[in-house]
């Protein structure tokens, strides 16, 4: 019995093996593959129960009836990439039951009329990258195609009657051809149409079409010629896309009655007018793609269901008020690449479901009080590559859902940033500052001083390429949830300062460097060496802080003053905290670092350089002695007779003078120093005691902010003391 089996199952094995033609990959599966096999001529011995021939990238030339068994159960033949140029009458017929059918890349010049005959089941037709030049009738034999492919060809024109008996088919794709004109009721017996790609064509012109199917979702005339919308189109067109063209203004008729669009892309036209209340009728509307356009202003009367809008680059120049309605959904507005140099504070006003705004590389100068006001779904920011000067206060207010803010590429180093820069971003995740010098100085800055703050959320930073020679060290305190910190491109100097940056790249997980690890650009000994790489004795002490001078060539106030409005630590004499040591001029010590008295002894210049105006204070050096009236009156009247005999020689001298020379003295006078004081001191100032001894000097500004100075108690010559001490001997002789 078991042999029996065996040759049962044997003898079918040698039946399937001689079923498969041997020229063939494969018969497996219902599949027979013979692709790539350099075939000729067709095999005729398929099996009877192939459904898909797979006949691609061989060298067929010509196709004949007797090519395939009658009565054949084949529903998909593939027959792309070979070199049939003429497809003949008849030619599969005896495939009746085939519903795919793919001829392309071949270079089919004509195809017969009734080449087609007897495949009343085909669905699909595929004939792209072919050299078909004109369809004429051969598709009266396939009334029941559904998805008709004619993309890549040599068409030059749609006649009225080239469709009219597939009255079945949904899709069809005339895409990069040679279409120059399309008649007008060339769509119009198409009743179950959906799809209809023309893109690509050199059409000027298609005005007047006439479609019949209610079903129509997708039209493409995308990268054609045309110069006005083409149309009308019915109301059930969703997506309608006519980028790349040479349209050059939007009429109030263009899209009235396409009330069912949801989609309209209008990309890379020459469209510099857009009529009020052009897309008013398109109720559905919710993307709108403007983009490389002439535009220089945003359309009014858009819909209130709209939620993305992108007009990148074009020249819109402001973002004016009440451009969007108070119930508007708009989700992104997209102004990349323009020109817009302000933004009214109540531009966004009732936009509460704005999730994204992208205004990278235009001409913003200043972001203004309430900007974003009432934005509370706000969540991803793009400022970056625009010349931005000031950050006003209450810009960045109520922003609760912000998480990705990018203003990188703000060259300028003379950025305004208000206190209440930090509070308004506290809940971000991502911050882009890459190359903006001042902007990410005055951040540090504002780190610095606020030493309680944080960024509960912050995940990623970005301070690439902003010349930074160090960091703060409550930073570490002010970002518990950082994971990357790209630190790329800035000239480090790795002293006692960044002894905490090391620790902290030695002691966490958190990413320091996008492609570059940090250097130390200084000091001498450590140059060019990678931060972590260093010992903790390779740290020196960090420099003193540079002072600036005034005027007159004294010390006026200390680096990194705060902005306006802003007191510090330093300015009201509070004691630092943190375990960190400050002095009066905001330097620090650690265990690593120098001393509370070498950084006094640093700021002060033990007595040879005085760190502003010498005041006058009583010292050990004053006499106070009350028994020494009698010789203070004396010295006063001997120091008062010279005074008096030069202003009397003065006046002798003033009536010989020439008039011009004594005008010449007055205005050199007065230009001096003793006018320059005067002028200053209209300018009040109030002066704090400090812990060292030194008192502080501020001065406000006509701008808002504070130029401080630190003094040095002045004590009495000693010149002095000896002057009072002649008039004594010289009174016990005349006694």
């Amino acid at each position: 019995m078991d042999l029996y089996v065996a040759a049962i199952l044997l003898f079918a094995l040698a039946a399937t093996v001689t079923c498969c033609p041997p020229q063939c990959r494969s018969c497996a599966g219902g599949t027979t593959d013979c692709s790539s096999v350099g075939l000729r001529d067709i095999p005729r011995n398929f099996p009877r129960e192939s459904v898909t021939i797979d006949l691609t990238d061989n060298q067929l030339t010509d196709l004949q009836q007797s090519d395939f068994p009658a009565e054949s159960n084949v529903q998909n033949l593939r027959l792309s990439s070979n070199g049939l140029s003429v497809l003949a009458p008849r030619a599969f017929s005896n495939l009746g039951l085939l519903m795919s059918l793919d001829l392309s890349l071949n270079p089919i010049t004509r195809i017969h009329d009734k080449a087609f005959e007897g495949l009343s089941r085909l669905r699909s037709l595929t004939l792209t990258n072919t050299k078909v030049q004109r369809i004429g009738k051969p598709f009266n034999e396939i009334p029941n195609i559904s998805t008709l492919y004619l993309g890549n060809n040599q068409l030059q024109r749609i006649e009225e009657d080239d469709f009219e008996m597939i009255t079945r088919v949904r899709s069809i794709d005339l895409s990069a051809n040679r279409i120059e004109s399309i008649h007008p009721r060339a769509f119009e017996n198409l009743p179950y149409l959906r799809y209809l790609i023309l893109k690509n064509n050199p059409i000027i012109e298609a005005r007047g079409l006439k479609f019949s199917s209610a079903m129509l979702q997708l039209v493409d005339f995308s990268q054609c010629n045309l110069r006005s919308v083409p149309g009308p189109m019915p109301s059930s067109v969703a997506d309608f896309r006519l980028g790349n063209n040479k349209i050059t203004e939007i009429k109030v008729t263009d899209f009235e009655n396409i009330t069912n669009l949801q989609l309209l892309t209008l990309v890379e036209n020459q469209i510099s007018n857009v009529e009020y209340m052009a897309f008013s009728t398109n109720i559905n509307l919710q993307e709108l793609w403007l983009n490389s356009n002439k535009l220089k202003m945003i359309p009014r009367g858009l819909p209130i269901a709209l939620q993305k809008l992108y007009i990148d680059q074009n020249e819109i120049h402001d973002i004016e008020s009440g451009l969007f309605g108070k119930n508007a959904n708009l989700e992104t507005l997209s102004l990349n690449m323009n020109a817009v140099r302000q933004i009214l504070s109540n531009s966004f006003s009732g936009l509460k479901n704005l999730t994204n705004i992208l205004l990278k590389t235009n001409k913003i100068q200043e972001i203004k009080s309430g900007t974003f006001t009432d934005m509370i779904s706000l969540n991803k920011l793009d400022l970056s590559d625009n010349p931005l000067k000031t950050i006003s206060p209450g810009a960045f207010k109520d922003l609760p859902s912000l998480q990705d803010l990018d203003m990188s590429y703000q060259e300028q180093t003379d950025v305004t940033v208000a206190n209440d820069f930090l509070p308004g971003i506290n809940t971000i995740k991502s911050l882009q500052f890459m190359n903006s010098p001042g902007l990410a100085k005055n951040f540090l800055r504002l780190i610095e001083n606020k030493r309680r703050f944080t960024f509960p959320s912050l995940m990623r930073i970005n301070l690439e390429y902003n010349e930074l020679e160090t960091l703060p060290s409550n930073l570490r305190d002010a970002l518990p949830s950082l994971e990357m910190m790209s630190l790329d491109g800035n000239p480090l100097q790795c002293d006692s300062r960044l002894v905490w940056l090391w620790n902290w790249m030695k002691n966490s997980d958190i990413i320091f460097y996008s492609l570059e690890a940090p250097k130390c650009a200084g000091p001498g000994n450590v140059k060019e060496r990678d931060l972590d790489s260093l010992k903790v004795n390779d740290f020196g002490s960090a420099p003193p802080r540079t002072t600036k001078t005034n005027s007159r060539g004294a010390p006026a106030e200390v680096e990194d003053s705060p902005a306006k409005g802003e007191t510090t630590q330093k300015q009201q004499g509070t004691k630092p905290t943190g375990g960190v040591q400050e002095t009066s001029t905001g330097q620090k010590g650690n265990s690593q670092s120098n001393t509370m008295k070498d950084i006094i002894e640093a700021t002060t210049g033990r007595g040879k350089t005085s760190l502003g105006r010498v005041e006058g204070s009583e010292t050990s050096g004053q006499i106070k002695d009350n028994n020494n009236n009698a010789a203070k009156k004396t010295t006063g009247k001997e120091q008062n007779k010279p005074k008096n005999n030069k202003k009397k020689g003065n006046k002798k001298n003033k009536k010989k003078r020439d008039p011009k020379k004594r005008n010449k003295k007055k205005r050199k006078r007065h230009n001096g120093k003793k006018g320059a004081k005067r002028g200053k001191r209209k300018i009040p100032r109030k002066c704090s005691k400090l812990p060292t001894g030194q008192r502080q000097c501020c001065r406000t500004l006509k701008d808002g902010s504070q130029r401080c100075r630190i003094m040095k108690p002045r004590a009495r010559k000693a010149t002095r003391a000896r002057k009072t001490r002649k008039p004594r001997r010289q009174n016990r002789k005349t006694a």
